[in-house]
């Protein structure tokens, strides 16, 4: 999968700031200690589900770069916030391949942030890691973790083309926020669909969206599955509220 290019290349970072001496025992100390922290991060967990969201549908694809999984959602109640989403992909037996809840998966992994009242959305996991020959994909989503203001943040995206290179197919836009609240870590969920079939998914991470005036910021989302032909989707759901 592309996104993990990025995090092998910071391990190596991160190891070429040790010292050239460090010795086999300080490594197994670092490593322990680097260990025992991802183990105090918190697993995922639904508790309660919510009564008022509910899924629509999910949609699974897969290419040479990696598996994404998607989630359609629907609101029928009250605007809610930091929703928990568990998803399991299965194989053909119904043999869980993977599941979202590793300790140390970042937010847009396993909770959708926001939903208001009455809307359709979706949500993207583009990281999920299976051996065998993922079939389903099955999904269940938590109660509301957070309330949430009179009025939500909302985004404009725009230009978007779409091209590729050696890696594959990718889409590029720019977003801008029509609010006056600065977004961090903000998921750009997109899905391609050609008819009723979803053939394609990824999502791209902006790290800081500023408020509204500010000149759109660039995004760009690498597909697994081919976009070419069809319809673009695209979900930003903002992570500051407030």
């Amino acid at each position: 999968m592309r996104a993990a290019a990025p995090l092998v290349l910071c391990a190596v970072l991160v190891a070429a700031g040790l010292s050239a001496c460090q010795t086999t025992q300080e490594l197994s100390a670092q490593r322990a200690k680097q260990a025992k922290k991802l183990s105090k991060v918190r697993k995922l967990t639904i508790g309660r589900l919510n009564q008022d969201v509910h899924v629509r549908h999910t949609a699974l694809v897969q290419d040479r770069n990696g598996i994404a999984v998607v989630v359609e959602l629907r609101n029928t109640g009250s605007t809610q916030a930091r929703l928990p989403l568990a998803v399991s992909v299965t194989d053909a037996n119904g043999k869980a391949l993977y599941r979202n809840d590793i300790a140390g998966l970042e937010d847009s992994l396993v909770s959708m942030p926001v939903l208001e009242r009455g809307q359709d959305s979706f949500w993207v996991n583009n990281q999920v890691t299976a051996a065998g020959k993922p079939v389903k994909v099955h999904a269940q989503v938590g109660a509301a973790k957070a309330g949430t203001p009179a009025s939500i943040p909302r985004f404009r995206i725009a230009d978007v083309t779409v091209d590729s290179d050696a890696d594959g197919v990718f889409a590029r836009g720019t977003i801008a926020n029509e609010s006056k609240i600065a977004q961090r870590r903000l998921a750009i969920f997109c899905m391609a669909r050609k008819g009723s079939k979803v053939v394609a998914a990824g999502r791209a991470m902006v790290d800081a969206l500023p408020p509204a005036g500010a000149k759109p910021t660039t995004f760009t989302v690498f597909f697994i599955g081919n976009p070419k032909g069809a319809k673009l989707s695209f979900s930003a759901p903002a992570t500051v509220l407030r």
